[in-house]
This record gives structure tokens, C-alpha cells and sequence, in this order.
């Protein structure tokens, strides 16, 4: 609310001295004065209730006086209006496709577990681009940054662990891959995160992790690092001539193959992102929950206020009252001299 004539405030002023000037001087003035209801009840006049109130015009005279002055005021009441403009954020997705991946600590596998799960997360974003990166031995872009979430998911559906045929982990490489592919802020300045899945250490690939990160940090790129694979972790199957086998150590025992969760730690400390350790279908899926509630983008809010003259709110009932008080002055409480 505001009051588009705040100098009328000074009427009030006048109020006191109207009611003075009345009393003191028109007041003197009237002495011989009788008020009484109806001429033919003048005997009566001393003991009516109307005595008692024949100061009710004067009442109601201040309070039209009142009236009058706020609506000369010309109070108006505003209707706010919000703008909301939304801004997403850059997402590229950096996945594991190796030959560890199919690991069956998560169900069905580690890879088909982190696809289901990463299209999830996929169908529930808005307003943000995003990207997808498989790697192995040698990393692969699937698609750049679009806004057509049906083309990431539909690439990441096919995503399996005979597209690469470099077998491998090539960290660095599938991180600097990803990260040249986020377009240079213009505009507007969107973040840019890269979530990063991955259940091996780095032994492939040309360019070294920490490198990459550190690219990272000088384009203010987040990594999201998740490392996939249970406490235990779990052996690899392979399909071969012979029936289904299980990859081997030179010295015959079961190849276990072991996250580097300090790499990963310190990929994510280095470009002020965050490690998670996924054991199971349920810990990636809260992971995801988590990165959604991190990465909601910029919400840019704008007001403007739209005002409506009341004056009226005060002038109808000043009306109102005056016309009674006229009635009352002249009807109820006639005067004779």
C-alpha cells in the first residue's frame, strides 16, 4: 500500500481547529440556542436520550472530515507480479563402458544398474543441457549438449562393453574429452558439472587424471566423481567357447578389480566437486537424489508491483456520513433560536 498525496496528511491540521473554532467562538455566538428532536417535544427535551446525544452530528462531522483527508490521499494497494526465469546448468555424463562394468555386485550388472539409474535421473532434470561420454581404453563422445533428453537416453541405452574395443580405464582422457565439449558461456553463465562413473583405476589413456581435473578447476567445471563397485568388490564374467569364466591373475586366483577412491577423491576436491562410493543399486540411486538437490540451476526472480486507486474505500463512506449527519441535523436534532 502507499499513499500517492501524502502531503493532504496536513489537512489534519485544520481538524482541531475547525472543532475550537465551533466550540469557542460559533459556540458563544449560539447561546440562546435550544436543540431539541421536534418542536411540538420542547418540554421534553431536558430528560430525551436525543440530549443526551446532540453531540453525534459533531462526531460524525470529524469523522467525514477524516474520511475526506485520506481520500484526498488517494491511498492505492499494489498487485505484485513475479517473473521467474530459470536457467539450468551443463551436465555432461561420463561413463564407464570397460570391461569390469559387468560386474554382477549390482543387478543385473554395474554397467546395466548405472544406465537404468543415469536414465532416471535423466527423465527428471529440466531446463538443464546434457551430454553424454563413454570411455574405456579410449573415451568415445556419444552426444554433445542438447536439451533432447530422448537422444541422450537413447544413446545410453545402447552404451555397452563391446563399443570400445580398447579395454581399459582411461580416466584422463574421458575427462578432458568431456570437458572441452562444454560451450563457452556468452550470455549467460550456466554452471557445468560432470558426473563421473567409473569402478577401475587408471591404467590407460595419455593424459593423466589430476591434469584433467585441473583443467577442470580453470574452467570453474564441478566433477561429480561415483565410484561404482561393492566394499568386496566382485569378479568379472566372460563369455567364451567354453561357457561362461571368470577373468583370471597370472597366478590363476580371481581378478578383483579395485576402485582408486583416493583418485577419485581427489579429482572431486580438486574442482570442488564431491566423492561418492555407490555399493549397490540403491546407494547410486541416493546419489543421484543428492546431485539433483545440489544442481538446481539459477532461478533469476524479477517483481513488479501494479497499483489500483482505493480513494474510494474512504470517499463512499464520507458520503454516506455526511448525508446522515445532514439528515440527523436536520430532522432529529432541529435548532431553534
Amino acid at each position: 500500500m502507499r499513499w500517492h498525496s501524502p502531503e493532504f496528511l496536513l489537512l489534519f491540521a485544520l481538524i482541531p481547529l475547525v472543532a475550537a473554532y465551533k466550540t469557542f467562538i460559533l459556540g458563544g455566538l449560539k447561546k440562546g440556542g435550544i436543540r431539541f428532536p421536534l418542536a411540538k417535544q420542547a418540554i421534553e427535551a431536558g430528560t430525551s436520550w436525543k440530549t443526551r446525544l446532540f453531540f453525534a452530528p459533531e462526531l460524525l462531522r470529524a469523522a467525514i472530515l477524516v474520511l475526506a483527508v485520506l481520500a484526498l490521499m488517494r491511498p492505492q494497494w499494489g498487485i505484485e507480479r513475479e517473473l521467474v526465469n530459470r536457467q539450468g546448468i551443463d551436465i555432461m555424463i561420463v561413463q564407464d563402458v570397460s570391461g569390469s562394468m559387468a560386474a554382477e555386485d549390482f543387478k543385473p550388472t554395474r554397467l546395466k544398474a548405472a544406465k537404468a539409474i543415469t536414465e532416471r535421473f535423466i527423465t527428471g532434470l529440466k531446463d538443464h543441457r546434457i551430454g553424454l561420454v563413454v570411455f574405456a581404453g579410449l573415451s568415445l563422445t556419444q552426444c554433445p549438449l542438447t536439451m533432447d533428453y530422448g537422444v541422450v537416453i537413447e544413446l545410453l541405452r545402447r552404451a555397452d562393453l563391446r563399443m570400445i574395443k580398447a579395454d581399459g580405464t582411461a580416466i584422463g582422457d574421458a575427462l578432458v574429452n568431456a570437458i572441452y565439449k562444454f560451450k563457452k558461456p556468452k550470455l549467460e553463465k550456466r554452471d557445468q558439472v560432470v558426473i563421473l562413473l567409473t569402478d577401475g583405476e587408471n591404467n590407460s589413456g595419455v593424459v593423466d587424471p589430476l591434469e584433467a581435473a585441473k583443467i577442470a578447476s580453470d574452467k570453474n567445471i564441478r566433477v561429480y566423481a561415483i565410484g561404482v563397485g561393492s566394499i568386496e568388490g566382485a569378479p568379472i564374467p566372460m563369455d567364451t567357447p567354453m561357457g561362461r569364466q571368470y577373468a583370471r591373475n597370472p597366478d590363476g586366483s580371481l581378478y578383483i578389480p579395485k576402485i582408486d577412491e583416493q583418485l577419485l577423491k581427489d579429482i572431486a576436491y580438486v574442482t570442488h566437486g564431491l566423492y561418492f562410493r555407490a555399493t549397490d543399486n540403491k546407494a547410486l540411486e541416493k546419489i543421484y537424489e543428492t546431485i539433483s538437490k545440489l544442481e538446481k540451476g539459477k532461478i533469476d526472480v524479477s517483481r513488479t508491483v501494479q497499483y489500483s486507486e482505493r480513494f474510494y474505500l474512504f470517499l463512499i463512506p464520507a458520503i454516506a456520513l455526511l448525508a446522515f449527519e445532514m439528515y440527523l441535523r436536520g430532522r432529529v436534532f432541529a435548532r431553534v433560536f
